[in-house]
């Protein structure tokens, strides 16, 4: 093992990516995790539960030296496991603004279905995603597994956290992988919170002084 390996990094990714899986967030075929620590990027591997992983099967890639043009199975410098289908969104996302250092791509059902219909998270009515997240965008469709998803999604994700990517899925950066993770869950749930509201006649928006009070403090990373 490459001596700049770390086993720590891989248990957050273990142990995040256990808990996505018990709640439904990800699973062997769907969803893929990452945490950048110094020039180093470890990442699930494709094709494997969440809950199988192990340090063998984490796949680590050195960014000092990665080639967004060349085959990614060519320059993993560790992992027995198949480097993940969305490596490359995965690595273009580090290259999106200081601090990141986690990043998270799922098919969490609720945010996946607002992605798949091409609709963006953008109402007045929820104090917590106004504060949160000032809005979720639904970023143009990019082909899986190419540079095109973030490259399209990247003039978004430099004023935002968390983007729906159009006929995909959700892509969520933080600081740490545990945020990433948790936002992702918080915008599960605030999706279906507004699902329930349009049934029972459609949600209601907050006085915009009130509006203008929760928007006005910068989304941290």
């Amino acid at each position: 093992m490459d001596s700049r390996i770390n086993t720590a990094v891989m248990d957050e990714i273990m142990r995040v990516g256990s808990e996505m899986q018990d709640q439904e967030l990800v699973n062997t075929f769907e969803g893929n995790l990452s945490i950048k620590e110094g020039d180093l990027m470890y990442i699930t591997p494709s094709r494997t539960s969440k809950k199988a992983l192990t340090y063998d099967n984490i796949c680590v890639f050195d960014l000092s030296t990665f080639d967004f043009s060349k085959p990614v199975k060519d320059q993993k410098i560790w992992g027995s496991g198949k480097p993940s289908s969305e490596t490359l969104m995965h690595a273009g996302a580090y290259t999106v603004k200081e601090g990141v250092n986690a990043c998270i791509h799922c098919h969490a059902p609720i945010l996946t279905s607002y992605a798949v219909a091409n609709k963006s998270i953008d109402v007045k009515c929820h104090p917590e995603l106004l504060f949160h997240y000032h809005d979720i965008p639904c970023v143009p469709y990019g082909m899986p597994g190419s540079t095109e998803i973030i490259e399209k999604a990247r003039p978004y994700l430099l004023n935002r956290n968390l983007v729906l990517m159009a006929n995909h899925g959700v892509l969520s950066i933080a600081s740490n992988l545990a945020l990433a993770c948790q936002r992702i869950v918080s915008a599960e749930k605030l999706g279906k919170e507004l699902i329930l509201a349009n049934l029972l006649g459609g949600p209601v928006d907050i006085p915009p002084t009130e509006v203008i009070r929760l928007m006005e403090r910068p989304l941290d990373l």
